[in-house]
């Protein structure tokens, strides 16, 4: 089987798959968008989820042991994949 990282090597960007916990998937597609709007969606629906407030959801998917996209934490994805809006936020409000 392929993993993760051959998943999002050969998709074209609009053609992204998830494996594993699809339930967070909003996190990983914000950043292959760089879609502020997809990012606040995703931390609002996982608020009562993850955390008790959107804040709160924001430090738990940045932090370092928290969500990984392709293997890699949310804010070095967010690097790798030139999403600077996306980064922007994520740095500023974790």
């Amino acid at each position: 089987s392929r993993g993760l990282g051959d998943v999002y090597k050969r998709q074209p960007e609009k053609d992204v798959r998830f494996v594993g916990e699809t339930q967070f998937s909003g996190f990983c597609k914000a950043v292959v968008l760089d879609d502020i709007k997809v990012l606040r969606s995703s931390l609002a629906r996982n608020v009562g989820r993850i955390g008790a407030s959107q804040r709160e959801v924001l430090r738990m998917v940045t932090a370092e042991d928290g969500l990984t996209c392709n293997g890699v934490n949310l804010i070095k994805f967010s690097v790798e994949r030139d999403a600077n809006s996306v980064h922007e936020y994520l740095t500023s409000r974790s």
